[in-house]
């Protein structure tokens, strides 16, 4: 009998379980000297065969040393826990006694068993429930981290077990009759085996069954080319068999869309099919009111690649459908990517092997040239003759630019008087269609923009996706509906059937993220520019030169200018949302050092050259939203840092007749002492006094002082106690230097914004941090803060020491840096580690609520 129940768990990373105790496995290579055993349980293991699954050919002189050092700490192990007698040892050889484990790729292996006999029975809810119950036995890659040659050759085997497993379930979910679920989840299965024919069977049948005969045509052509391709092979004879039958359209009642099952599988797996169409108001108004005008009109619709053109045009020419309006609707070609929003997405993979890229001879002939999209319009503009009220919807006008110049000088004006016509695209209308004056009045344009976060919730959650997954989704995807309905097919596979691995998982929407937002770019420097732009809040061209040095950084400028997915801001070019995460997370994971490198020159420049030019308050407010956006992955400047609006402020010194406002500011702001120190400040030294006045009205906004001390007068320290207290705490600490000096934040007086960051604080943070660490000479920096319970958390990670035996006769908490023990390139590096690879926010697919194990 066993002290204690024991189980060890391989598909995944390797545990073992004593009762409720977990135990340390140790070091890779002694968990991989424990699998081979476990793997081998019930036979002796010679060392010799240890060696070689440990290091194959690279054994290392010392090898049988270190193996026995390996047992003879893993026998500890398990004695520990009562298991003195779990390995026994004979003629050189280990032998572990599988009696006293269970295992849970034994358990996998006989749930799969009573499965396929549930199936053979013919109770298939069974089947279903025991395939289901082995699949969540798996927690990841099996043996994951486990180095060596056994432990590969083992996980192979496991792995495909587990895609067997996963093909099996599939083929009982669809004799269940849940064609559109299952051909909803097979394309990601596809992307991460893409020669493995059975999964093609299964998406053939899936999508003929829901009633998709031509899509599943369409990717048994892209199948044939691909395995041709790859392998030199044709498809095998069951592919060809399925193929066949749809080729034919066989009437057998299993190949025809089926009706919804009786007994409903659970709301996050309902048929993608059914998604309600989610936001676009505007524009949806905006096309009501162009069918109302009863004249002909165009809506161009424009926006990047995935903010969901061509789920608005669906919804649109459904709206018009509604309406009893004729509608024709230019689709993109049939070797282009199937549109996300209908489910339908293939992998860029299979998109890469499209119709267009086969041999003419074996292409449909609505594929050909001269059988396209002129062609499709020519016909749409013969059946639209006549009808009234007719709409015309184009899609992926960016691939019709040579077409432009006939479109608007023929065809559209040979369509009835009254016809709406939407157009959408990369980009809109040309200046030529702009100024022409037969279109004046008649152009409208819409540019779409990311979903709202009520809208993006409202998606995931008609998407079926899991309530725990929906906050993780959304922050990655940033109102993208690409992303966001990508994510959450990936994460409804996830829910049903454990697969992918989180990391794969996490990978395969990345790199279709990039696909199909950025596209391919023309050289590895583009490439970089690309990363770059991403990674800083604004792109210059003095940014790009100082990250990437070679003399080319106005022709990068200006190739990321013509993306249609960067964005011109006011202080350079900018890439946001989705693909910033995209590109960020994908230089992390495949280059490291490349990405630590990119971030420390963007951040030296940033704190450098830019920091130091920031004169102008908007440019002191830019750049400290950059540093907040460099700093976004860890501290807490960006809580102390304004991200939206401006303050029409400028900046200014104190006049002679300027001085009576200026102190009435701070009498009503702090009261009777701190006016008395502005009055006395502003009498000896002006100079240190920099205003921000409103551009419009000249009215008094904010204002700073600095006061920049080597030897203060007696008659200085007696007139301000607070200045006092920090030149006494100068005096203990060291002598400054000769031509070194202190600076002194005396008064940072904003009344309308000291109780929360604002553009007016970032502009006192720039100035502050430019003084720190670009002015000559300085010592030690002080400064007052009136409201310490705010910024007290800021201070602390900026490394500024709080005073804390100033005296209490003022409301203020002072901070200060000794500069000549922390220099400022020194400082400047603080927290650099957590800025680089901190996790920010909440990872894709990490469930809210459950704990780390969701990672593999």
């Amino acid at each position: 009998m066993l002290p204690s129940p024991s189980r060890f768990t391989i598909l995944g990373p390797p545990g073992l379980c004593c009762g409720a105790t977990r135990l340390d496995l140790g070091t890779p290579q002694q968990q991989a000297v424990l699998m081979l055993l476990l793997a081998n349980s019930g036979s002796y293991v010679r060392i010799s065969e240890v060696i070689d699954g440990l290091w194959g050919e690279h054994a290392p002189a010392t090898g049988e040393a270190v193996v026995r050092t390996y047992i003879s700490r893993i026998r500890r192990l398990l004695s520990a826990q009562g298991l003195d007698a779990a390995i026994t040892s004979r003629s050189g050889g280990y032998m572990l006694d599988p009696a006293l484990f269970a295992v849970d790729a034994l358990e996998f292996a006989g749930l799969l068993e009573s499965a396929r006999e549930e199936r053979e029975r013919g109770h298939v809810p069974g089947a279903v429930k025991l395939l289901e119950q082995a699949l969540g036995l798996w927690t990841g890659t099996a043996l994951a981290g486990v180095p060596g040659e056994a432990a590969e050759r083992e996980r192979f085997r496991l792995e495909r077990l587990r895609l067997v497993a996963v093909q099996e379930l599939l083929r009982v979910r669809l004799e269940r009759g849940e064609h559109a679920e299952v051909a909803a989840e097979v394309p990601l299965l596809i992307e991460l085996n893409r020669l493995e024919e059975p999964l093609y069977e299964i998406y053939l049948l899936a999508l003929y069954r829901s009633g998709r005969r031509a899509e599943a045509l369409e990717v048994y052509r892209m199948v044939y080319d691909l395995l041709g391709k790859e392998l030199g092979v044709s498809p095998g004879p069951r592919l060809r068999a399925v193929h066949d039958r749809i080729l034919r359209a066989e009437a057998d009642p299993r190949d025809e869309p089926a009706p919804a099952s009786p007994a409903r599988r659970p709301a996050q797996e309902a048929r993608p099919d059914a998604v309600p169409f989610v936001g676009r108001a505007a524009e949806r108004a905006a096309f009501q009111d162009l069918l109302q005008q009863g004249r002909l009109g165009v809506l161009f619709v424009r926006g990047p690649a995935g903010i969901g053109k061509s789920a608005l045009l669906r919804g649109l020419a459904e709206d018009a459908a509604v309406q009893g309006r004729p509608v024709r609707h230019l689709t993109p070609s049939a070797g282009n990517h199937l549109t996300p929003a209908t489910g339908n997405h293939l992998t860029p993979a299979a998109a890469g092997r499209s119709a267009r890229n086969r041999p003419a001879t074996d292409r449909p002939v609505a594929d050909r040239p001269g059988a396209d999209a002129r062609d499709r319009l020519e016909r749409f503009a013969k059946e639209l003759a006549g009808a009234a009220g007719p709409v015309l919807l184009i899609d992926a006008f960016e691939e019709l630019a040579e077409l432009e110049p006939w479109l608007r000088d023929d065809l559209l004006r040979r369509l009835p008087a009254d016809t709406a016509v939407v157009v959408a695209g990369r980009t809109g209308p040309s200046a030529a269609w702009l100024t022409d004056p037969a279109w004046s009045g008649t152009i409208a344009i819409r540019h779409l923009d990311p979903l709202t976060a009520p809208e993006s919730a409202a998606l995931l959650e008609a998407r079926g996706v899991e309530p725990g997954l929906r906050a993780s989704i959304a922050g990655f995807a940033a109102g993208h509906p690409f992303a966001l309905s990508l994510a959450a097919e990936v994460g409804r596979s996830r829910s049903a059937t454990g697969q992918p691995p989180f990391r794969e998982a996490v990978r395969y929407v990345v790199d279709n993220v990039l696909d199909r937002l950025a596209g391919d770019v023309p050289s590895d420097l583009h490439r970089r520019a690309l990363h770059v732009c991403a990674h800083a809040r604004h792109t210059t061209e003095g940014l790009l030169a100082a990250v990437l040095p070679g003399g080319r950084a106005a022709e990068l400028f200006d190739w990321l200018r013509s993306r249609p997915y960067v964005e011109t801001a006011a202080h350079g070019l900018d890439v946001g949302g989705v693909l910033r995460e995209a590109l960020e997370h994908h230089l992390r994971w495949r280059d490291p050092a490349g990405y630590e490198r990119m971030h420390r020159r963007v951040r030296h420049y940033v704190m450098g050259e830019l920091l130091r030019g920031a004169r102008d308050p908007r440019a002191c407010v830019a750049v400290m939203r950059t540093i907040s956006h460099l700093r976004r992955r860890g501290g807490v400047i960006g809580r102390y840092v304004s991200q939206v609006g401006e303050e029409d402020v400028r900046a200014c010194g104190v006049t002679p007749d300027g001085h009576d406002e200026v102190v009435a500011m701070a009498r009503e702001a702090h009261g009777e002492l701190t006016a008395a120190s502005v009055r006395f400040w502003l009498r000896r030294r002006p100079e240190a006094f920099t205003l921000l006045r409103s551009r419009r009205s000249g009215r008094l906004r904010a204002y700073l002082s600095w006061l920049t001390l080597s030897r203060p007068e007696r008659a200085e320290l007696d007139a301000d106690p607070v200045v006092g207290e920090i030149w006494h705490d100068v005096s203990r600490r060291t002598a400054l230097p000769p031509g070194a000096h202190v600076g002194i934040a005396r008064h940072l007086i904003c009344p309308a914004f000291e109780a929360k960051p604002s553009p007016i604080t970032d502009v006192f943070q720039a100035w502050l941090l430019r003084r720190w660490l670009h002015e000559p000479g300085l010592a030690a920096s002080y400064l007052l803060v009136a409201n310490a319970q705010l910024w007290r958390p800021l201070m602390e990670y900026l490394g500024q020491d709080e005073l804390t035996d100033a005296g209490a006769d003022h409301p203020y908490a002072i901070f200060g840096h000794d500069w000549l023990t922390e220099p400022p390139e020194v400082w400047r590096d603080h927290h650099m580690d957590e800025e680089l690879w901190a996790e920010r926010g909440t990872s894709l697919f990490l469930r809210q609520g459950g704990s780390g194990a969701e990672r593999e």
